[in-house]
């Protein structure tokens, strides 16, 4: 057994922590006590990768159910979809057709869905699928990750449509020649997007769990004059609770992600072998509970 295969065998035991659970009830109990603490939240069905589009097809009927069970228990949250979920290796147009159908549905009970950005070979195709349903539709958000060099001239692309995105520093290991490596870098165009994306009209989720881009936010925040209407910082389940509870206390909108479902052990497998740098950080983390 390899270094890294021993920290993922001490790891997976506590990842549920950060999984709201297997089934959609479980996530609706993470979602309602977030609400109560004054958090909104965006769900995810884990999944990603189907291998035909039936799998792609009922992937996008639970997306169905998921929003109408925050319309109908009053839950102030949306949801975070993967294209890959829905196909986007087998079929683009069948692709592009179920996501058009999911943001019409979310746009039927005014909430957002937010097509999540995957690895490098899925980026080209989710900006255009973000594109062509943005222009029909204020009711559907996009991701822009910091480690991609790329991201600054998409996010230049994506301002005339007054976007709402998610600015994330990206999990996924990419080559040099396309990527960031130095955390310094990377935590430099995470600011610089924060930046254009509160220069132009359109909404910001801030995601982060690093301090020193949470205080960078902050100041850029301030020189922009921000109004909560316009931005909210994002986290994920778990991570950083007490963060969390300082970002809300200095009065500042915040999202929480919510991942459920059965594919929970794959996801987070997947996950911790793509960077195993996060296995220090669930560990680092489990250490502060």
């Amino acid at each position: 057994m390899g270094a890294l295969d021993r920290v993922l065998v001490q790891v997976l035991p506590y990842v549920p922590r950060y999984i709201a659970g297997e089934t959609l009830e479980d996530a609706l109990r993470a979602v309602g006590a977030l609400n109560g603490s004054g958090v909104r939240a965006t769900v995810d069905v884990l999944g990603e990768f189907v291998h035909d589009l039936g799998e792609a097809e009922l992937a996008g009927q639970e997306y169905v159910r998921l929003v109408d069970a925050f319309a109908e228990r009053g839950l102030d949250s949306q949801a975070s979809v993967k294209l890959t979920q829905l196909g986007l290796k087998l079929d683009f147009d069948a692709c592009l057709g179920t996501m058009r159908r999911l943001v019409e549905h979310a746009q039927a009970l005014d909430t957002l869905m937010t097509i999540d950005m995957e690895d490098s070979s899925c980026t080209d195709a989710t900006l255009d699928i973000f594109e062509t349903l943005r222009r029909r539709s204020s009711h559907v958000g996009a991701v822009l990750q910091a480690r991609l060099r790329r991201s600054m001239h998409d996010l230049r692309r994506l301002l005339p449509l007054e976007p709402n995105v998610r600015i994330c520093k990206g999990i996924y290991l990419e080559p040099p020649e396309i990527a960031f490596d130095d955390r310094d870098d990377v935590r430099r165009n995470f600011l610089e997007l924060v930046d254009l994306s509160l220069s132009g009209n359109g909404f910001v989720g801030i995601a982060t769990h690093d301090e020193v881009a949470v205080r960078g936010s902050y100041a850029l925040l301030e020189r922009h004059d921000a109004q909560p209407s316009q931005y909210e910082f994002q986290m994920l389940l778990g991570v950083r609770d007490d963060l969390r509870r300082r970002i809300q206390l200095d009065g500042h909108p915040l999202r929480v992600y919510v991942p459920f479902g059965r594919q929970w052990y794959a996801y987070s497998m997947r996950r911790l072998k793509e960077n195993p740098a996060i296995a220090g950080h669930v560990l680092r983390n489990l250490m502060r509970v």
